[in-house]
């Protein structure tokens, strides 16, 4: 019954044009650089991650660890 709801209703979104492919605005090298700088996770996330790991595979409470995570994440430059 989900299935059949959801595939209706992506059809009537398909339908009804939603989604469609614009036309870019051509960016700066300066824009294209600060995109994929921030697309890319950064060391100080990449570490965050490690101990969230750490934390719920050691056997951790789930909402501590993930608590952590974005408390460590929010203190990134």
């Amino acid at each position: 019954m989900r299935v059949a709801i959801i595939a209706g209703l992506m059809a009537v979104g398909l339908l009804a044009g939603c989604g469609g492919a614009e036309e870019l605005e051509p960016m700066s090298p300066e824009e294209a650089n600060r995109v994929v700088e921030m697309a890319v996770p950064s060391a100080c996330t990449d570490a965050c991650d490690q101990k969230y790991y750490q934390c719920y595979f050691g056997g951790g409470d789930p909402y501590y660890c993930n608590s952590y995570r974005a408390f460590c994440i929010s203190q990134c430059p």
